[in-house]
């Protein structure tokens, strides 16, 4: 026998989905007031890693958040991958604040059912795919979890070893 989804079942997912759009807000704003305190050359400082500094990956994570908005919206948005942010890193940190405020607002304003609508989603160099707002929310939120980590990693190569903790458990039994 098929189940179909009960209205508590999609308020659960609902609330799943816009918890995440809060962690992944209170992370990069933990984030950023934690590296607001560092010396501007320490996110210049270049390092092996995927991305090759603090600066460069956190371009990263505001570029990824805005285009998964932009998904979200469905405005069909272009994606650009290895530019240079030429702002200051003041500007980059509180553009991350900012980007992410803005994803944890839009994504509170959706309804059940339309977090669970399906857009289309043009993933570079794989093709286009069909995908439910919510796991747009999920892969956004993992993503940026994945390249903070890759920040506090790129922090200890150049000298950064107090890294703040963003951990979502923490956020969910501490910090919310």
């Amino acid at each position: 026998m098929i189940q179909t989804a009960t209205p508590a079942t999609r308020s659960a997912l609902s609330d799943l989905v816009k918890g995440t759009a809060a962690y992944n807000l209170w992370a990069n704003k933990t984030m950023v007031e934690w590296l607001k305190s560092k010396a501007p050359e320490q996110f210049e400082t270049e390092v092996a890693s995927s991305f090759s500094s603090i600066k460069s990956t956190l371009h990263h994570i505001l570029t990824c958040q805005n285009w998964w908005l932009d998904n979200l919206q469905q405005t069909n948005p272009a994606f650009t991958y290895g530019e240079v942010y030429t702002g200051s890193v003041s500007d980059l940190l509180e553009d991350i604040v900012t980007a992410s405020a803005h994803f944890a607002d839009y994504v509170m304003s959706l309804s059940d059912a339309e977090l669970q609508a399906t857009c289309e989603v043009p993933i570079p160099f794989t093709g286009d795919f069909n995908i439910p707002r919510f796991e747009m929310v999920q892969q956004m939120a993992y993503h940026a979890t994945y390249h903070r980590g890759q920040v506090v990693t790129i922090g200890r190569h150049v000298g950064i070893t107090d890294a703040t903790n963003t951990d979502y458990m923490y956020w969910n039994l501490l910090a919310r």
